[in-house]
C-alpha cells in the first residue's frame, strides 16, 4: 500500500509539472502571471547623431591665388553631431546636441589636414519642447532655447541654411488631417544682444495648408514673414569678426581704432511665398516633387527679389534606394539677410544665382553616399563684376 501511495504521488507531481490539473490540494496556489518589467530611466532617453565625410573642390573666379591664377581649392572636411533627447513626461522633452564647426552658425564642417590638430565641438542645440496635446494628430509645440529651425523648408531654401539653429522661443502647430491639414509656425529669435544699443531680434511667422487630394497627390501652399528689428545702420554681425556682410549692401559703421566697420544699409523684412506638389509615380514606384519659392524684401528700395524652383525624384531612405534633384535659385543683394542663407550656394550670402544638381544613394542601413554640384554666378548686382563659381561635393554620411 505504501508503494502504491508513493507511486500515485509521483505521478501527480510529474503530470502537474506537465501542466495538467489532475489533483487539487489545500495548499495555496501560486500565480504564474509575469510581473511587468519596470521601466528604466534609459527608456526615456534617445541618443542620435551623424558623421559626414566630404571631399570638396571649389573654383571661384572672383579670387586669385598666390600665383595670380583663378582661385581653386580641394579639401576634405568632416561634420560630426551627437545629440541626446530626454522625455521628461508625456508632454515635455529636453535635448542637447554637440557639433563640429567652430562657432559658425551655418556650418558644422571642419577642414582636416591642419597639422592633425584636435577639432572643436560646440553646443549646437539646447532646448525644451512642450507638446500641449500630447499623443494626438493635432500638435502644438512650444520651444525654447537653442532649437532646430521651426520653419518649413524645402530640399533647397532661399532664407535658411540647413545647419542653422535658432535661439529664443518658437511655436509649431499642425491641425487637421485627411483632406486638409493646416500648419503654423512662429518665432521670437535673438540675433544680437547689446548693452549699449537696442538688441537685434527677429519676429517671424509662417502659415501653410496641405491639401491631400488623393493618396498619390498632395499640394502644400503657404507664406512666411520675417521681420528683423534694429538692423539698418547697425554694424554687420560676422562670427569671424572680418566685417563680412555676406553680400548685403553696407555703409560706414562704427570706427574702432584704425578700423572702419561696415553697417547694414537697409532694413530686412522678407516675405516668402512657397508651394510644393507631391506626386507618387506608380510606374516606377517612387515619389516626385516640384517646389518653388518667391521672396520680396518689403523694406528695400532695390535688389529686393529672390526666386527658387526645384524638382526631386525618389527618396534615399531604405537600402539601395536613390534620389535625384535639381534647383535653380537667385537672390538679389538685399533680398534677405545674407548671414543665414545657404553657405554652399555661390559661396554663401546673397547677390548670386545658379544651378544645383544632386544625387543620393542609400548604400545600406545607416550609410548614404551623395554628390552635389553647384554651377553659379556671384556678385550679380554689377554685371561688370559678375564671376563664375563652381563647387563639387562628394559625401559619405553615417547615421545612428
Amino acid at each position: 500500500m505504501k508503494r502504491l501511495v508513493t507511486a500515485v504521488t509521483a505521478a501527480v507531481v510529474v503530470v502537474s509539472f506537465g501542466g495538467y490539473a489532475l489533483a487539487q490540494t489545500s495548499a495555496p496556489q501560486t500565480s504564474t502571471a509575469q510581473t511587468p518589467a519596470q521601466k528604466s530611466w534609459t527608456d526615456n532617453i534617445t541618443i542620435k547623431g551623424d558623421l559626414r565625410y566630404r571631399v570638396e573642390q571649389i573654383n571661384d573666379d572672383s579670387k586669385l591665388n598666390a600665383a595670380g591664377d583663378t582661385y581653386s581649392r580641394t579639401r576634405e572636411r568632416i561634420r560630426a553631431r551627437l545629440g541626446v533627447e530626454a522625455k521628461c513626461n508625456d508632454a515635455l522633452k529636453a535635448g542637447i546636441e554637440l557639433s563640429t564647426g567652430q562657432a559658425d552658425p551655418i556650418s558644422g564642417n571642419q577642414t582636416i589636414g591642419e597639422g592633425l590638430s584636435k577639432k572643436d565641438m560646440k553646443l549646437s542645440l539646447a532646448y525644451l519642447d512642450y507638446n500641449f496635446f500630447g499623443d494626438n494628430p493635432n500638435e502644438v509645440h512650444a520651444l525654447a532655447g537653442k532649437t532646430k529651425n521651426p520653419f518649413m523648408t524645402f530640399p533647397d531654401d532661399l532664407v535658411w541654411d540647413p545647419d542653422l539653429t535658432m535661439e529664443g522661443m518658437a511655436v509649431k502647430a499642425q491641425l487637421g488631417g485627411g483632406l486638409a491639414a493646416f500648419l503654423a509656425n512662429g518665432g521670437y529669435t535673438w540675433i544680437q544682444e547689446r548693452t549699449d544699443k537696442d538688441d537685434t531680434i527677429l519676429l517671424s511667422g509662417q502659415a501653410a495648408a496641405k491639401l491631400q487630394f488623393k493618396p498619390e497627390i498632395a499640394l502644400t501652399v503657404g507664406g512666411s514673414y520675417y521681420g528683423y528689428q534694429n538692423i539698418k545702420g547697425y554694424d554687420v554681425i560676422d562670427w569671424e569678426n572680418k566685417n563680412n556682410s555676406y553680400g548685403n549692401s553696407t555703409v560706414d559703421g562704427t570706427v574702432s581704432g584704425t578700423t572702419t566697420n561696415k553697417a547694414w544699409a537697409t532694413k530686412f523684412t522678407p516675405v516668402v511665398y512657397f508651394a510644393e506638389l507631391d506626386l507618387w509615380l506608380g510606374m516606377v514606384n517612387m515619389p516626385l516633387a516640384f517646389y518653388a519659392q518667391g521672396l520680396t524684401n518689403t523694406d528695400a528700395d532695390a535688389y529686393d527679389q529672390g526666386q527658387m524652383y526645384g524638382v526631386s525624384l525618389g527618396k534615399s531612405k531604405n537600402p539601395k534606394s536613390w534620389e535625384l534633384g535639381y534647383s535653380w535659385a537667385k537672390l538679389e543683394k538685399d533680398a534677405t539677410l545674407g548671414m543665414f542663407t545657404d553657405s554652399d550656394r555661390w559661396g554663401g550670402g546673397t547677390d548670386g544665382k545658379g544651378h544645383k544638381f544632386y544625387g543620393k544613394y542609400q548604400i545600406m542601413k545607416g550609410l548614404q553616399a551623395g554628390v552635389t554640384y553647384f554651377l553659379d554666378e556671384k556678385k550679380i548686382s554689377d554685371p561688370t563684376s559678375t564671376k563664375d563659381y563652381d563647387r563639387l561635393q562628394v559625401d559619405f554620411i553615417a547615421t545612428m
